[in-house]
Order: structure tokens, then sequence, then C-alpha cells
């Protein structure tokens, strides 16, 4: 294996994969960055060099980021890096995927000499300027220690949870909370408003007893004040990954034999919670 990580890579420069390559364009290591969306690509002119393709990238990097939506997109990545990227080279899958996505792209990639790292981010700070997620690790810990000044750029805090595909398991359950969190806020706050209590003073209750979490007094603010279209056009696309996000919880449930009843429930219902709100 290799001693240490000359280059770096980024694929996915979206709301969170954005803000991680900002972090990276700060470390003393030459970076390159990739998007299907010229704009977003173009944000990075002058701070990191602008590759033309996946592929291009993968061949002028040590270590690749991937952050994108979903599997199928990670896939596509995967196929176009698989000949690009050298041998003792360190793939890490920052998206919230599936577990045997990871554990089969590992495979691909350990036939052509290269190294993966399942590395799903959350969010621990509301900052876009410094670490701001906690960076959960599958795979070998020396790879992890190969790269940990690479996620130490963007990761306020990093774990070493297990072997490949553990740290996209702790993903989709902490996502499965998460969500929990913010459809419960809504039903409590409308069900609230219906029955005539003061929801300040039912939020300051909640703040005061526990219940209130970051994500579900998020959602609480958007419902109360949905804001301007951007707003809701951003928390559309959330919609859509909340969707996304309890369908894994689901799958992931089946697979380990257990019940997925509230995921399951919840999958049905938050696009059409979130947009109701939206069209408000």
């Amino acid at each position: 294996m290799r001693q240490k990580i000359e280059k770096v890579g980024f694929i996915g420069l979206g709301s969170m994969g954005g803000v991680q390559a900002r972090q990276l364009a700060k470390l003393d290591l030459p970076l390159t960055v990739f998007d299907v969306s010229d704009a977003a690509l173009q944000c990075f002119a002058g701070s990191a060099q602008l590759a033309r393709s996946v592929a291009d990238l993968g061949a002028n990097s040590d270590s690749v980021g991937i952050c994108v939506q979903n599997d199928e997109q990670v896939l596509s990545c995967v196929e176009q890096l698989l000949g690009s990227m050298k041998p003792e080279s360190v793939l890490m899958i920052h998206s919230t995927v599936q577990p045997k996505t990871v554990k089969n792209v590992a495979e691909r990639m350990a036939e052509k000499g290269i190294l993966t790292l399942d590395a799903p981010v959350t969010r621990t700070e509301a900052t876009n300027d410094g670490p701001f997620v906690f960076c959960m690790v599958g795979g070998d810990e020396n790879v992890m220690r190969l790269v940990q000044p690479i996620l130490d750029a963007f990761s306020t805090n990093t774990i070493h949870v297990g072997p490949l595909g553990s740290a996209a398991a702790m993903k989709i359950c902490n996502n499965l909370v998460a969500w929990g969190e913010i459809l419960l806020g809504i039903e409590a706050v409308r069900t609230a408003q219906a029955a005539g209590v003061p929801i300040d003073k039912l939020m300051e209750v909640m703040k005061r007893n526990g219940v209130m979490s970051p994500p579900m007094q998020g959602a609480i603010n958007f419902l109360r004040d949905p804001g301007d279209a951007t707003s809701r056009d951003l928390m559309r696309v959330q919609a859509y990954i909340g969707e996304k996000d309890l369908t894994l919880a689901e799958q992931l449930a089946n697979e380990v034999g257990e019940s997925p009843f509230i995921s399951a429930h919840m999958r049905n219902v938050v696009q059409r919670v979130i947009l109701d709100i939206c069209d408000m």
C-alpha cells in the first residue's frame, strides 16, 4: 500500500459534496473535481483542476471521493473509474447507498488493485466554512489511516465502524431516525395547531424535555415558514431524498431479517407530507 496520498479527486459537487470539495481545496494537495453540472463544476475554477470526465479525474488522483445521489450514480462513476484509477489508489464512497453496493464495488476495484472504503457523512455543524460532518468509515483501518488527512479536511469527527458496508448500514439507520423525527415533528405541530395549542409553547416544552432534535426543529421551522420559491424547491429535493433513504432502510431491514414496519410506513408518506407543505 502506498505511503501517502499526493493527489485528490472528488466527484459530485452538490449541496453536500460541493462543501466537502471546498474544504479539500484548502489542503496543500492538488485537487481535481468533476460534476455532470457544468455550473457546479465552474464554481471550482481557480481552486481545483476541472476534470473533463470521471475517467480523467480517476487517472489524475491517488484518492477519489464520490458524493452523488444514489446507488445507480455511484455505479455509473465506478464503471468509468475502473479503467483509469491506478493500483494502490483509494476510492471513498461518501454517498448513502446499500451496503451490498459498497461490497460489490470493492470486489471489482480489488481486481484492479484499488482500495475501497465506505465513508458516508452526516452534518454536525451548520457552517459551510470548515469541517462540518461526522464521517463514518467501513473497511481496512490501515486504508482509513492513509486517507485520514483528507477526511479531516471536512470532518469534525470520524469513526471506524467495521468491515466494508458497515458504515453504509450505520448511515441508513441514522437517516431512518432523522426522517422519523422530521415526520413526527410535522405531525405534532399540525395536531397541536388543530387543537389550539400555542406552537411556541409546545416547542419550549419539547426543547426542555429533550425530544426536540435539530432535524425535527428544522422541519417545524419550515412548516411554520416555508420561505421563498428557492427554499421550497430545495425542500422538494429533500422529499425525494427522504423516499430514497427510507427505501434503503426498508431494504436493509428485510435483508437482515428485521421487520421494517416503521420505515415502510414513512416511505409511503414522506413525499406527500413534504410536498404538501411546499405547495401550501
